[in-house]
């Protein structure tokens, strides 16, 4: 154990001593190592210059070039930190066209590194296409499934409705439509109200001015309704001809969201028989055709069935 403790203490004799001749011979390493010639690939800034206002890239193009340098160590760093680009002017540039890319190109490098090659890419692709915009409306990819019981009314409504996308206008014009997420709701039992996100747009150069939009779908309890005294229209009646129907009125059971079927009168509901169909069917066996507002069935028409008599 004595042993011990004085080989520790031997050790720190002169700490500080030990630790700066580290530090110095670390110093001198790191400037003998960066004094030698390396090469060594760095990403080079890619820069397109004066682009017409009315114009857009169809296709993107690479924001770096990895360029091969060679030389010192220390200029290799210092070159790291540096500002180096290359630029490609598209004011000299045809609406489509394919420019290489040389070592000659870059701007920014000290004298002592050397461009020696370019890794990739070694040409790039350039297509313009005239900037459009347009409005184009949002799809809702959004099921509902209510509990037993409950019903979904209207559609879902979406605000906004529409969005304002821009970009190549090739692109632009081949958007007809922008869909939401896919997002599925079960045993819903009141009204939801939520953000969702649209799904990106498939070219990259094409932008929209909403990333989200909001939605609100109506669920309801369902309900039943007996609605009487419906008045029966003629149609399609000669002028000559007064057409009595018997009976002259009818009845039905309405189904569907509560708050529907409370605002919901009788003549909202159209109930008619074509005259010209009246050959079709026995005298007293000819059927109503009923039509009642969006959101709502019914059943249970009574009578089933009416007669027309013409009086000429």
């Amino acid at each position: 154990m004595k042993s011990t403790l004085i080989y520790r203490h031997k050790w720190f004799n002169h700490f500080k001593i030990k630790c700066l001749s580290l530090i110095c011979a670390l110093i001198l390493w790191f400037f003998i190592a960066t004094d030698k010639y390396y090469e060594h690939t760095l990403n080079v800034s890619l820069n397109l210059i004066n682009q017409p206002a009315e114009m857009i890239l169809k296709d993107p193009v690479p924001s770096n070039v990895q360029v091969n340098f060679g030389g010192s160590g220390k200029e290799l760093i210092n070159l790291g930190f540096r500002n180096k680009y290359i630029e490609i002017d598209l004011d000299e540039t045809k609406q489509t066209a394919t420019i290489p890319i040389t070592v000659n190109m870059i701007t920014g490098i000290p004298t002592d590194v050397v461009p020696l090659n370019i890794v990739e890419p070694d040409s790039v692709r350039i297509t313009l296409d005239r900037l459009a915009e347009k409005k184009v409306p949002i799809h809702p990819n959004i099921a509902l499934i209510p509990l037993d019981g409950y019903i979904h009314v209207g559609s879902v409504i979406i605000d906004p409705d529409s969005i304002n996308i821009w970009g190549p206008e090739s692109l632009v014009n081949s958007v007809d439509q922008i869909d939401t997420e896919e997002k599925e709701y079960r045993n819903v039992i009141k009204e939801i109200q939520e953000k969702i996100d649209l799904i990106p747009p498939s070219f990259e150069t094409v932008h929209y001015s909403l990333n989200k939009v909001h939605f609100t779908a109506d669920i309801q309890r369902i309900g039943e309704r007996i609605i009487s005294d419906i008045p029966i229209q003629v149609t399609n009646a000669p002028q000559n001809v007064n057409v009595i129907v018997v009976p002259s009125t009818l009845s039905l059971r309405l189904q569907g969201g509560v708050k529907v079927l409370s605002n919901v009168d009788k003549e909202d509901i159209i109930a008619r028989i074509n005259y010209l169909s009246r050959n079709r069917y026995e005298r007293t066996q000819i059927p109503a055709i009923v039509q009642v507002p969006p959101d709502i069935s019914f059943s249970d028409v009574k009578p089933p069935f009416f007669e027309l008599i013409v009086e000429r």
